[in-house]
C-alpha cells in the first residue's frame, strides 16, 4: 500500500487533500488506528500532529507522499518536492541529527514533472522546483516524499493551487514509473534549477540532494554513502552541480565515485 499523508493543522496539506477527494473516488477506510480514505491501494490519512516528527505503522507500506506547506523568507509562490532528512549534525526541524529519510527518486522526479505540467496547464505563474534534503521525519522505515505549496497563507488556502497539486499527485500515482537513472544530487543551492530541469525532463531521477551550503569542512562525509544507501530502488550515479560544488569537495567526489562504483556526472 501507499500513503498520502497530511496534517489537519496544515492549511496547504488540508487544501491538497480536499482537492484529491474531488479528483479520485476515495471511500471511507482505516489505516491501523488512523481514520482514512482509500482509493485502490492508496490511503489518504489526516493526522492531528505536524509531519516533521511523525511516527506511523510501517507494515505493508511501500512509500508515502506527505502533503504540506512550504515557508520561505522570500514568500515567493512555488510548488516544491523534496526528501526529508538532516544532512548535518543538527535537527532544528524534526528528526534526528545526521539522519535522513529513505528517498524515492523515481517517484519524486515524476511528481516534479507532473507539478510542472499542472502549473503550466492552469497558468498559475508559480515556480516549480526541487528542494535539497531537509527537515524531519528521518526515522520512518519507508520512503517519504514531500510535496508542498509555498509560501504564504493565501497560497496555502488557494483552491486552484491545491487543485494543481492534487492533479499532479493523482496523475503521478496512477501511472507506472521507471526507466531512468537514479542519482544522488550534490552541490548547487537549496532550490536547484539544474536538478529540477534534469528531473522534469526525466534525464535523471534524483533522490537526496546535498546542497553547497552543507558542504563544509565540518560535514561528516559518511553522509554521501548514507544517502546512497537510503535510496529506494538503488542509486546508480552521482550528479554534481560542478560549478556549485566547493573545490575542497571536488577531489573527494572523484575518489568517492571510484570507491563506491557510482559514476560521477558533472552538470
Amino acid at each position: 500500500m501507499k500513503l498520502l499523508v497530511y496534517s489537519k493543522t496544515d492549511l496547504a496539506g488540508a487544501n491538497i487533500a480536499s482537492r484529491l477527494t474531488e479528483t479520485l473516488s476515495f471511500s471511507a477506510s482505516a489505516f491501523h488506528s488512523f481514520p482514512s480514505k482509500s482509493w485502490q491501494d492508496f490511503y489518504l490519512i489526516g493526522v492531528d500532529q505536524g509531519l516533521i516528527d511523525l511516527e506511523m505503522p510501517s507494515e505493508g507500506v511501500e512509500w508515502a507522499i506527505f502533503l504540506s506547506k512550504h515557508k520561505s523568507a522570500s514568500g515567493k509562490g512555488c510548488l516544491t518536492a523534496h526528501t526529508s532528512g538532516n544532512l548535518a549534525g543538527t535537527a532544528d526541524l524534526g528528526g534526528n541529527p545526521g539522519s535522513i529519510a529513505i528517498s524515492n527518486p523515481v517517484l519524486q522526479s515524476a511528481l516534479l514533472g507532473e507539478l510542472k505540467r499542472a502549473e503550466e496547464e492552469m497558468n498559475l505563474g508559480l515556480q516549480v522546483t526541487v528542494e535539497a534534503t531537509h527537515h524531519g521525519p528521518t526515522e520512518l522505515p519507508f520512503p517519504v516524499t514531500f510535496v508542498e505549496i509555498g509560501s504564504d497563507e493565501s497560497a496555502w488556502n488557494d483552491h486552484r493551487i491545491g487543485e494543481a497539486v492534487a492533479k499532479a499527485v493523482s496523475r503521478c500515482i496512477a501511472a507506472p514509473h521507471g526507466g531512468v537513472h537514479t542519482a544522488l544530487g550534490v552541490g548547487g543551492g537549496h532550490y536547484s534549477e539544474k536538478f529540477t530541469e534534469l528531473m522534469v525532463s526525466q534525464a535523471y531521477a534524483i533522490g537526496h540532494i546535498i546542497p553547497r551550503y552543507v558542504l563544509t569542512e565540518s560535514l561528516d562525509r559518511s553522509i554521501f554513502q548514507r544517502c546512497i544507501d537510503r535510496t529506494f530502488g538503488g542509486c546508480s550515479c552521482i550528479v554534481a552541480d560542478w560549478k556549485g560544488t566547493p573545490s575542497v569537495f571536488k577531489d573527494y567526489l572523484k575518489s568517492f565515485s571510484q570507491a563506491s562504483g557510482k559514476e560521477l556526472i558533472k552538470v
